[in-house]
């Protein structure tokens, strides 16, 4: 039997609303000083941003603020990101949004006190290896209820030049602290309230079918699932219930636990290669990839999609497994449409000439790995051909 070795859980979460108001606090009881908040450049300027570093200067923490971060953050920002904070001589990490500032935080923490190019930390040339416990002490606050990057142990950096997304991987890159804060998240609009709520549940159903199958993450995938078949409408069309914000950041951060001990799929592997070559949204790529990869996988354990449903609130009795498998699928497929997902990849500007230089790439992506049916080229290509319209 194979050896198995977890050690990949949240080290603290603090989660209540309001909870944003005492980061103050939280870094003084570590025992630091000198602040820097990673952030993107839409959100720099919002009150949230501006609060919290007059917060921490009201407090007597010398507090920067690093926003030069757009989506699907790329080697030149993390290594602005580096360049600043050797002048500002941070002793502490903040990082204040969606998945791309906490990637890059954690990307640049890695250059910052190792030294060196990101792509030197590459996980697929061994670049775990070189990352030591000197790291700087990080504090993650999504601002989005999608990514789970607050809870992971990897950033994810695409190269420019090679047109390819890498991780910058290693279980020590853990944040210190998340905080969970549900009335940071009510202003997020509905269709990003959508886009990253499916992002959330591609995490939960790829790590809760995943060939590793390890029962506690299991367990975390399954209840994230519930809570988003719940919520995520709700909080789409109600951004100011609390109660249903707080349920997607929660299901969130169990799909971030979830998938940094089970691992993810095929949806994954071929989502990043959307981003990394048409600059597709990341949790738009796995929405719209989601139902046609559960649909190839599900033949490899019918039950566990059966429990996908049956999360989602389907009525099962009386079905066969496999009957069970089929409504997941469908599920998921309504919550799609509901939300106006685009169908087909042509949609997004992306182009079918493209497609070998998709599945190479797909091909070598570590989510590929813990697929829970084996994937050859021939599989991701006839896949990523079904997602276009013709």
């Amino acid at each position: 039997m194979p050896v198995k070795m977890f050690d990949c859980w949240p080290k603290r979460v603090v989660s209540y609303p309001g909870a944003i108001k005492d980061l103050g606090e939280i870094v003084k009881g570590m025992g630091k000083n000198r602040v820097i908040v990673f952030t993107d450049s839409v959100m720099k300027d919002f009150p949230l941003i501006t609060n919290v570093i007059n917060d921490l200067k009201n407090q007597g923490l010398n507090a920067s603020l690093f926003a030069d971060i757009g989506p699907n953050p790329v080697v030149d920002m993390v290594h602005k990101a580096v360049d600043y904070m050797k002048q500002e001589e941070p002793d502490i990490i903040v990082a204040i949004g969606g998945g791309s500032p906490m990637d890059a935080a954690k990307a640049a923490n890695v250059v910052y006190t190792h030294g060196g190019h990101v792509t030197e930390y590459d996980i697929a040339i061994g670049g775990i290896t070189k990352i030591t416990p000197k790291l700087l002490p990080m504090i993650a606050i999504p601002t989005t209820a999608g990514t789970g990057s607050e809870v992971t142990y990897v950033g994810v950096i695409t190269d420019t030049e090679k047109q390819v997304k890498f991780g910058v991987l290693s279980p020590l890159l853990l944040a210190d602290v998340a905080i969970l804060d549900a009335e940071v998240t009510a202003t997020m609009p509905p269709k990003l309230t959508a886009y990253t709520g499916l992002d959330a549940l591609t995490h939960c159903i790829e790590s809760y079918t995943a060939i590793t199958g390890f029962p506690p993450a299991d367990a975390f995938a399954l209840h994230g699932i519930r809570m988003i078949a719940r919520s995520l409408r709700t909080a789409v069309k109600d951004g100011n219930n609390l109660k249903a914000r707080e349920d997607m950041l929660v299901a969130s951060m169990m799909g971030g636990t979830a998938f940094s001990l089970n691992g993810l799929g095929a949806c994954h592997a071929m989502a990043h290669q959307l981003s990394a070559f048409f600059n597709t949204p990341h949790g738009l790529a796995n929405a719209m990839l989601l139902t046609r990869v559960m649909r190839f996988n599900m033949s490899s354990n019918p039950q566990k999609f059966a429990d996908i449903a049956e999360a989602m609130g389907a009525d099962i009795k009386g079905l066969t497994v496999e009957q069970a498998a089929e409504k997941a699928i469908e599920m998921v497929q309504q919550l799609c449409d509901e939300f106006e997902v685009p169908k087909y990849l042509d949609d997004i500007g992306a182009t079918k000439d493209e497609i070998p230089a998709l599945v190479e790439r797909a091909m070598m992506d570590n989510p590929i790995t813990t697929n829970p049916r084996p994937v050859s080229a021939e599989d991701v290509t006839k896949l990523f051909e079904e997602s276009f319209k013709n």
